[in-house]
């Protein structure tokens, strides 16, 4: 389990940023939360498989590399690409709801972090989960 912490930190920090959202109901919270439960389980379950497949062949084959390489890709997109999209629609429904234009140029900048920190997530997943030598 040891191995999962780091998904484990990205994925709890995205399921808060979920679920404090006021601009999200409450039952698309839940359907969101149990997209990313269902996501969770699979990328660990398979994960699991395909490093027992494995386990006992030195030195590790092309295959294992290709085969995770792909796996880790796909999840990475599952789990990135709609948080993208929930994050540009929370940001959307920020900006129409403030009246000032000092506090949506403030919004405005604070997508420039937010956006750095999604790529270094995303890049974190892919090489920490996915990467081949």
């Amino acid at each position: 389990m040891q191995y999962f912490t780091g998904f484990f930190i990205m994925l709890t920090v995205m399921l808060v940023v979920i679920v404090s959202s006021r601009y999200l109901l409450g039952w698309i919270k839940l359907i969101i939360t149990a997209y990313y439960v269902g996501i969770s389980f699979l990328f660990i379950t398979i994960t699991n498989k395909i490093n027992e497949k494995y386990a006992d062949v030195i030195p590790v084959p092309d295959a294992y590399w290709d085969e995770n390489t792909k796996w880790a890709f796909t999840v990475s997109n599952l789990l990135f690409v709609p948080f993208t999209g929930i994050l540009i629609f929370i940001y959307i429904k920020w900006l129409a709801k403030v009246k000032s234009r000092t506090a949506k140029a403030m919004i405005g900048l604070s997508t420039i972090p937010a956006a750095i920190l999604l790529f270094f997530c995303y890049t974190f997943f892919n090489f920490a989960y996915g990467y081949r030598p």
